[in-house]
């Protein structure tokens, strides 16, 4: 594999030489970049990565090629869900379709691709916007379950400046429900996380 000499820090290219590109079929790349990238990031993330990259995500939707050597468990993301009352826990969205939540999705704080476990002391319920945000690391939570909101994110709108208001808000969970465990925030901040609190 050749690398590219970066344009600048942020952009580095990687390829195979000419001679292995021309005899890998489209499909199997697209494959093969999709299971790598599955492999390495949480689902909210894995179309953006490979659009970054040049990867059109309805491209390389096919077989995938590096086996996962642990299995998701089926029921988490509903007891996520249901121990959060189906509520964004940064935001309180609730939004439902018939009697389904709609926008509302089970995260991990540490990323189960990085041994992030299916407990309820590694979910957090949240809306789809603030999962992506939490995701990229423009959120983070403080040792004390404090939401936190990455310097690095900027906002020129009213409604993108409300993300703004989450730093500093404590996470209220419904009775009973377990709080993230400080190691899985401490591996969310030091791995995702990016910057410091814009307040306190």
């Amino acid at each position: 594999m050749d690398l590219v000499a970066p344009l600048n820090r942020d952009e580095v290219i990687g390829r195979f030489v000419p001679e292995v590109e021309e005899q890998l079929r489209p499909d199997v790349i697209h494959a093969t970049a999709r299971a790598i990238v599955e492999a390495e990031f949480p689902a909210s993330l894995v179309d953006d990565v490979l659009a970054a990259v040049g990867f059109d995500a309805d491209q390389t939707v096919g077989p995938v090629l590096v086996g996962r050597s642990r299995r998701r468990t089926a029921g988490w993301p509903a007891q996520v869900l249901a121990a959060w009352d189906r509520q964004c826990a940064f935001c309180g969205y609730d939004g439902q379709l018939g009697m389904g939540s709609v926008g509302l999705e089970a995260a991990h704080v540490r990323w189960f691709n990085f041994e992030g476990p299916d407990q309820l002391d590694n979910g957090l319920a949240l809306c789809a916007l603030h999962h992506k945000l939490f995701d990229r690391g423009a959120l983070g939570l403080s040792d004390d379950c404090r939401i936190q909101v990455s310097a690095s994110f900027s906002a020129r709108t009213d409604a993108g400046r409300r993300i703004y208001e989450l730093d500093g808000k404590r996470l209220l969970p419904r009775p009973g429900t377990l709080l993230p465990a400080g190691a899985h925030i401490e591996w969310h901040s030091t791995q995702v996380f990016k910057g410091k609190l814009l307040t306190g």
